[in-house]
């Protein structure tokens, strides 16, 4: 089964996971939401803008994407998931 999840680059448009899109589709494995190398960067933390390297905006330097683990909303919706996994886990 896939899951739409979101991406790390909060919707940069020269991202090449989601394209800009803000969410990418994923599948987990046999041994289930295991990290993969960042497509933008290929693993190597930085990207080339304007002939400068800068950190990655997709793995933000971390040359992996963890799907396990998006990013948080920044919206109210972010505060009551969060709430809400204090109180009943997940």
């Amino acid at each position: 089964m896939s899951y739409q999840v979101r991406c790390p680059c909060l919707g940069h448009p020269d991202c090449k996971l989601c394209g800009g899109s803000k969410f990418y589709t994923y599948q987990p494995g046999e041994r289930g939401w295991m990290p993969f190398t960042c497509p933008t960067c290929e693993g190597k933390r930085e990207v080339a803008v304007g002939g400068k390297a800068e950190t990655c905006f997709t793995c933000r330097g971390a040359g992996s994407v963890d799907p396990a683990n998006p990013p948080r909303d920044r919206s109210t919706r972010g505060f009551i998931r969060d709430v809400w996994r204090i109180f009943f886990g997940g």
